[in-house]
């Protein structure tokens, strides 16, 4: 671990301080756990289910519920159930069978499970991550683990596009292994070789622009458009624009490093799209599940109406295994197998996302699932025939498609033939025992139950039916299929979107996919405003000429009628069989395949999927310099060409794109009545903006250099160089992305992006940078140099707990009286640990004697507190209440101190809501303006006054709900001189 070392008398006093502030929490006084609260973050699974050598054991990742089971197989009963970090979504046995490492997606750690007898088994002994210096994980979303002995291991780090090594003998990331593609999840270790599948892998296909110039298909758009990118609309209506298959794009799949030196051994390129799962034969012959996006089937011109998404013939992807021979001195990529018949033919047996895989020991028989379709299915590797699939719905056809398998472990006999597959029913929160000793006849045996799953119902049955292939006509692919895991599947597509204006034909046109993370309070919803719009007016389809009535209604003081309307029409859409030859039932709306009440649910799911905490947020929430000066950048005028071109900032209320509360905007009156989503997230999608423009690769290129830049103003104007240079041999990055585009919107602006991309990179989703975090006490932590460390995330952790911002627990076995008994203790605001009746309560300094003689083993991790997913505590929100163009300084941003007490857009504020500023809880007020708490600020207008100014500059605001999720930061100026304090 890298040293991180806080001031404890600084944190713990500020914490207690701003505590006697704002007056008791829920952990005075208590007299058991504070439960812990619950979100969904649908975070991705692989190997999430693993058996012991001899297979007497299995062990099964309970992601939603943070634990791991270990089941004894001998009557699949269950041994213990281990506590380990949020979200774990993979697992990895030592080749020795003493332990069991799990990544924990959102704590961004390894939790280490012993598995030998004694003291600590089935215990955590230790936590695997890399902090730096501020406390800021550089072990981000942990993915993927795999071993090349005892003493090495591999953990993807899916959102760092890096594979760390980990001493597993002393538990330290000793090095890392770059990989020049997105979101390595996948990896294996076969044969001496290390095997790494980038998931997000793309296809080659990009828009159709050549701002430098060109012809022919690849170049329908050039610099003309792109300035109309800029200054008329993103989606720049009634152009020849395309989806076009560039062989100069990036395409690297797989990874091959040798396990001795990590060297680069090969890379295979042009396998598919989404890579889910892999394994590797004794020959290095390697097979994935995976999925191949058929977007460039109808990207071509489409003026005359001749693309639509009818073309499709609703397949919008291949189901697959791919194939790649490593065998010789290279790889090879082999034809792909294919597991349902050619579009254009019926598909009797959908096996929709093939996702788990297991070989049998005799590498004769391949076993996976079909999680779109609730199917495991066998496969003979050498022909690539599919022998036998089975529903895995136990023998109950009314419970058949809840299954959404995503991991499959297999036991194979003496001789290497497959016996007995157990497959994780991922959002059934089951496992399935189905007998495969005979490949082409499978059988199911048994099934029981994992974990604890705290979804709430509505949102588990909804996560489903988005899961669910069977949401589409011909079964094959789900609404999952292009949001994996609930961001994007990075592709631009032609499925409906439409405009009516201008030179458009009203046909299907190219948008790209958006994430559904984070949809609450972002309406109307998709790029055009078309589709879930309370509003009304304008929008992206018909205009800034146009007009259209609302398509949902919010008076009834939610969004659910909106998120309904998108899902009943994407139902009818693109998830429909558009030709009535091969779909005569037609697409009504709401389509043919959901019922009434999984819509319903659905629509519920959609509103309740959540971005994760930010990556590089520390865990005292305070912001760099960069990152505050990007709020700056963003939000603040500074002179740049606003006056000529009626945009003055990124956040411009009702002209810009990036409005508060959110970072989102509708019916923009200066881009064609555009609708943008939130910018959060923003550096999870490598494909941004509705066309994608500027990641294809030649815009990519030409924003190496300055460029003239003709946006109608009176005098020269030229494009600036680009601050992140594109590397083709680095592959597409996001921040790189992002920089792109400023280095069309800097003349516009005056400001630069690396400073706004750092604000991305910390800016709030709704949650403390410690939410997560852990840290494992045992003989070595406890002790120097580790201890250092050690205290420092306690520090931090105790600090967010007292806040309100995290749930710190900690959990594990002490030596009492001579036996190792499990405990569970919560942290007090008196400092203090406590177990759930009182009786034990012990300092910090106390557990750490303890666990360096030896007598205790703990992790503590710093969960939800109780009231995140609770109705009465939802994340308030903040904004200006003035929305007219003109403003100065747009968007209105409070002055301080003329503007103390502040009135501002109050959304879901309670009366008892938190102040913060600069991460630390402040006094203050709150009342609402107008209206009155029930519970929240019915007039949506609130003044807030501070006791106390900060001092001169730029400040971040944020207010929580207590125990609740925080708002994210709205950006406010101390400016005493009137000299561009904030600036």
């Amino acid at each position: 671990m890298r040293p991180f070392i806080a001031p404890r008398w600084i944190v713990l006093a500020t914490a207690l301080l701003a505590l006697n502030q704002v007056g008791a929490t829920c952990n005075d006084g208590q007299n058991n756990h504070e439960p812990k609260g619950q979100q969904t973050f649908s975070s991705p699974q692989s190997k999430p289910i693993v058996l012991s050598a001899d297979g007497s054991l299995l062990f099964v990742a309970n992601t939603t519920s943070g634990t791991v089971s270990v089941i004894d197989t001998s009557g699949n009963m269950l041994v213990a159930e281990v506590e380990v970090g949020l979200e774990p979504c993979s697992l990895g046995l030592k080749p020795d069978g003493s332990e069991l490492w799990v990544s924990n997606h959102l704590s961004d750690s390894v939790s280490v499970i012993d598995l030998a007898a004694g003291d600590t088994q089935y215990r955590v002994i230790e936590t695997i991550q890399d902090l730096d210096a501020s406390g800021v994980s550089q072990f981000d979303e942990p993915v993927g683990i795999a071993f090349a002995s005892n003493s090495k291991a591999y953990v993807a780090l899916s959102s760092r596009n890096d594979v760390a090594v980990i001493d597993a003998t002393t538990y330290a990331v000793t090095s890392r292994i770059h990989i020049t593609a997105q979101e390595p999840r996948s990896l294996t270790v076969a044969n001496g070789r290390l095997y790494v599948a980038a998931f997000e892998s793309n296809n080659q296909s990009e828009l159709s622009v050549c701002p430098g110039g060109g012809g022919g298909p690849q170049c329908t758009l050039d610099d003309g458009d792109l300035t109309d990118f800029i200054i008329s609309s993103p989606n720049i209506p009634g152009a020849d624009v395309r989806i076009v298959i560039d062989p100069d794009v990036p395409d690297r799949d797989l990874f091959v490093y040798d396990t001795t030196t990590d060297g680069l051994i090969d890379v295979a390129e042009g396998v598919g799209t989404l890579l889910f799962d892999l394994v590797v034969d004794g020959n290095d012959e390697v097979f994935i599940t995976q999925t191949d996006a058929r977007n460039e089937v109808n990207g071509g011109n489409n003026l005359s109406g001749q693309n639509n998404l009818i073309v499709l013939e609703n397949r919008m992807f291949l189901n697959q295994i791919g194939h790649v021979d490593c065998g010789g001195a290279s790889c090879s990529v082999q034809t792909d197998i294919e597991l349902e018949p050619a579009p254009g033919s019926p598909v009797t047996t959908a096996l929709a996302t093939p996702y788990g895989i297991a070989l049998s020991g005799d590498d004769g028989t391949i076993v996976a699932t079909a999680a779109g379709t609730s199917r495991v299915f066998t496969l003979n590797p050498a022909t690539g025939a599919v022998l036998d699939t089975l529903d895995l719905d136990a023998g109950v056809p009314a419970d058949f498609g809840q299954q959404i398998p995503k991991g499959v472990a297999l036991l194979s006999d003496g001789t290497g033939a497959p016996q007995t597959a157990y497959v994780l029913n991922t959002l059934e929160n089951t496992v399935s025992v189905v007998d495969v000793s005979n490949p082409s006849s499978l059988s199911h045996t048994t099934k029981f139950t994992v974990g604890s799953d705290p979804t709430p119902d509505a949102v588990r049955r909804g996560r489903i039916a988005f899961n669910s292939g069977f949401a589409s006509t011909d079964g094959t692919f789900s609404c999952e299929s292009c949001h994996p895991d609930g961001n994007t599947d990075q592709l631009l597509w032609r499925i409906g979107g439409a405009c009516f204006f201008g030179a458009c034909s009203g046909d299907d046109e190219v948008r790209s996919t958006m994430p559904i993370r984070g949809l609450a309070n972002t309406v109307p919803l998709h790029w055009d405003g078309t589709l879930g719009d309370p509003f009304g007016g304008m929008n992206g389809a018909v205009g800034t000429g146009g007009s259209v009535p609302a398509s949902c209604d919010t008076s009834d003081g939610d969004e659910h009628d909106c998120f309904l309307d998108l899902v009943v029409h994407s139902l009818s859409g693109v998830m429909c069989d558009q030709d009535p030859v091969t779909n005569p039932a037609g697409c009504p709306l709401g389509g043919n395949t959901l019922s009434v009440a999984e819509q319903d649910d659905l629509a519920v799911f959609m509103a309740n999927v959540s971005y994760p905490p930010p990556r590089s947020r520390r865990m005292d929430d305070v912001v760099t310099a960069s990152a505050n000066q990007g709020f700056s950048d963003f939000f603040v005028d500074v002179g740049g060409l606003g006056t000529f071109v009626q945009v003055r900032t990124c956040a411009d209320m009702n002209s810009g794109c990036h409005a508060l509360p959110l970072g989102a905007d509708h019916n923009s009156s200066t881009l064609g009545g555009f609708d943008a989503p939130t910018m959060r997230g923003i550096l999870d999608r490598w494909l941004q903006f509705s066309l994608g423009i500027t990641n294809a690769e030649e815009t990519l290129e030409w924003v190496k250099t300055a460029h003239p830049l003709n946006i109608g103003i009176p005098f020269p104007l030229s494009t600036f160089p680009t601050e992140l240079p594109y590397d083709p041999a680095e592959g597409f990055e996001e921040d790189v992305t992002l920089a792109a585009a400023f280095a069309v919107f800097q003349p516009v602006y005056g400001k630069g992006g690396l400073d706004i991309i750092q604000m991305a990179e910390e800016a709030s989703t709704g949650f403390s940078g410690a939410l997560g975090r852990q840290v494992t006490l045992n003989a070595n932590t406890a002790s120097l140099p580790e201890l250092t460390e050690t205290e420092a995330v306690l520090d931090a952790l105790e600090a967010a707990d007292l806040a309100g911002q995290v749930n710190l627990r900690a959990v594990g076995s002490r030596n009492v009286n001579g036996t190792f008994l499990w405990q569970i203790f919560s942290f007090r605001s008196d400092g203090t640990y406590k177990n759930a009746s009182n009786a034990i309560s012990l300092t910090r300094a106390e557990l750490i004697t303890e666990a360096a003689a030896g007598f205790a083993v703990l992790t503590f991790t710093g969960a939800l507190p109780q009231n995140y997913g609770v109705s009465t505590h939802r994340q308030p929100l903040l904004g200006v209440t003035t929305t007219a163009d003109g403003n100065t300084g747009n968007p209105d941003l409070p002055h301080l101190p003329a503007d103390n007490p502040m009135t501002l857009q109050g959304i879901d504020v309670r009366s008892d809501a938190v102040i913060i500023v600069d991460g630390d809880v402040v006094s203050g007020s709150i009342s609402c303006t107008g209206g009155s708490f029930t519970p929240y600020c019915d007039s949506e207008v609130i003044s807030l006054t501070l006791s106390v100014v900060p001092p001169e500059g730029l400040h971040l605001l944020q207010v929580q709900n207590p125990n609740g999720p925080l708002s994210v930061e709205m950006p406010i100026c101390v400016d005493n001189t009137g000299v561009g304090a904030c600036l």
